[in-house]
Order: C-alpha cells, then structure tokens, then sequence
C-alpha cells in the first residue's frame, strides 16, 4: 500500500505561536523537532497498519521545516517552495490513501490556533465552488480529482471539527485545543505521538471505508483578498473575474489545473501588497 502526507506545522503537538512556526524565530527549531517526531509517529503507525511506500511532502511556510536527518527512514520527502501543487505536491492516482499531519483551521475559524488559509497576509477568505474552506477541505478536493481518500488529518480541536464536518469517516487526532489564535491547551508530545500512531494504524487498516471527496466537473474558486490593490494586480490574468474591490473569481473544469494558477495568483497578490520602493 502506498500513502502520501502532506504535512504542515500549526496543527503539530506543541505548537502555539508564530516564533515556533517561521525561520529566524526563537522557538523555531523546536517547532521543527516537533513537527518531525508528529510526522514519525503517523509513519510509524502507518507501516504497523500494512503501508509499504510512503511519501512525505514538507507543505509549511518555506517548506523545508522536516529535519531530513530524523526523517523515518521508511519515508521519502518532497521540500522546496516552488512546487506547482503545492502543498499536494507528489500526488498521483498511484496512491492508496492520503494524511494530513499538522493542519489549522480556516482563515476566521474561531479561536483555531494559527487560523489561516493559504498565505495568511493575503487572504481573508477563500471559497471554493461556493462554500468557504480552509487547506484541508481545498487538498481533500484535489485528492479526490485522483481518486484518493484523506483518511487522517491531525491538528487542534476546532481543525478536527472542520474536518470531520467535510471528510466523512476520516479519522483524526486533536493534539491540543485551541483557547485562542495564539494560545493552546497542548498534550504532551509523547502523548501525542501515541494516538497518531494507533489513529495511524486504524485509519490504514481501513482506508477503504473513507471515500474520496466528489469531483465537480467544473470548479470555482473565489479569493477575498486583504486589500484592493491585490484583487486588482490579480485581475489583470487571463479569465479572472473581479467580483468586487477585494475578491477574484477563477473558473475551470479541472481542480488540478486550477493549483498551479493558484500559486501564481498568491504570488502576485503578495507583490501587490504593497507599493514599490
């Protein structure tokens, strides 16, 4: 069996602030350490429950945060920003079953720690065929454009709620609650690592009674920016759609073709936040 994790790093055990997620920060080697030892815990408890090849894809910040050399050895790793899918970067029908390890609630979730969509100074909401969604509801739909299941998702508590709410039967495991955007009630981490592992284990031993999400044949997305100027920078590339002063609409039959646009329209909107010097 063959399992991709795509792993990100506000939803990691222990983890409550922007100095222990960002480089430079004081606490953000420990974040690092502790992001390794959640995704090792989930690839332990994956290969007792059968998986033979597993792939990681390193999907926070610069996404080079996995201390390569504590990496199970069982696991190969994508890292590196400039990844056309992104976060999904490394998915194809090939695979079996797909874990999120370390994801956040949505941009406005409340009280979800570190609560975002996607670039955090860009983005004040994000839809997707109508309905608001955070990154795991937005990869859940591109893993179901191959045909793959998320069958774990670890985070805090209000990330285990939004996700349960859109993946049906997936399996989760809260590492901490949320108290606010910058505070958490966290387990110890060995604690922790205990339940993703045997949550691990469950969710492989029965990924075939978690379903991919349905594919639309055609997709909408809809970014509310932080401001003007990057919905208008944004509008200038062909087919978007200015809705309004803060918000583009892009269409496409395809959800897979819809991420690398996506990534480009991220960018831009980050150049345009601020005038030029």
């Amino acid at each position: 069996m063959k399992l991709f994790i795509s792993v990100d790093m506000e939803g990691i055990s222990g983890i409550h602030d922007w100095d222990d997620t960002l480089p430079g920060r004081r606490s953000y080697e420990l974040g690092r350490k502790l992001l390794t030892e959640d995704v090792n815990a989930a690839i332990e408890g994956a290969l007792q429950g059968g998986v033979t090849e597993i792939l990681v894809n390193d999907s926070h910040g610069p996404m080079k945060n996995v201390l390569v050399h504590e990496l199970h050895p069982k696991a190969r790793l994508i890292r590196g920003f400039y990844k056309p899918m992104c976060m999904m970067q490394g998915i194809d029908e090939s695979f079996d079953m797909i874990f999120f390890i370390g994801y956040h609630g949505m941009a406005g979730a409340a009280n979800a720690v570190l609560n975002h969509t996607l670039m955090g100074s860009c983005i004040q909401r994000f839809r997707l065929n109508g309905k608001e969604v955070g990154e795991a509801g937005l990869n859940a739909a591109i893993a179901g454009a191959y045909g793959v299941p998320v069958v774990l998702v670890t985070g805090d508590n209000h990330t285990v709620q939004e996700v349960e709410a859109g993946i049906p039967g997936v399996y989760t495991v809260a590492v901490k609650e949320g108290i606010n955007a910058f505070t958490a009630n966290s387990l110890h981490p060995t604690v922790a690592h205990e339940m993703i592992r045997k949550e691990a284990k469950k969710a492989v031993e029965n990924y075939q009674q978690v379903r991919p999400l349905r594919v639309s044949s055609s997709n909408t997305i809809e970014i509310e920016f932080k401001s003007t100027n990057m919905a208008f920078v944004v509008s200038w590339l062909p087919g978007m759609e200015l809705v309004d002063g803060r918000t583009v609409r892009y269409q496409s039959d395809d959800i897979r073709k819809m991420i690398p646009v996506l990534q480009a329209i991220l960018l831009l909107a980050l150049q345009a936040s601020q005038p030029l010097e």
